[in-house]
């Protein structure tokens, strides 16, 4: 299952044009990605989290105000950080 993750991860970035990371998959693929929308290109964070909560921690880490995509790739949904505690579901990609 995690597999299916890592290669449907790597698909969309090479799709839209995302830098994938020389560390990307040499841990556990998690649902969870982070697109840094700062670098040109975009670049995917080489961490992906299982679950929501890790990915929420990740965003409070960052500086206020960086330009972060996360992406869910089990239901296909980009999601919000709403400054706090919570991933808000946004469109689907």
């Amino acid at each position: 299952m995690f597999d299916s993750y890592k290669d449907s991860i790597q698909a969309y970035c090479e799709e839209a044009g995302i830098e994938v990371p020389v560390g990307f998959g040499r841990h556990v693929t998690g649902r969870y990605a982070a697109i840094d929308e700062e670098s040109s290109p975009p670049k995917l964070v080489a961490t992906t989290w299982p679950n929501r909560k890790d990915a929420v921690n990740y965003l409070l880490s960052l500086d206020a105000g960086s330009r972060v995509r996360i992406l869910d790739f089990k239901d296909r949904y980009e999601l919000t950080f709403d400054g706090k505690a919570s991933l808000l579901r946004d469109g689907s990609f």
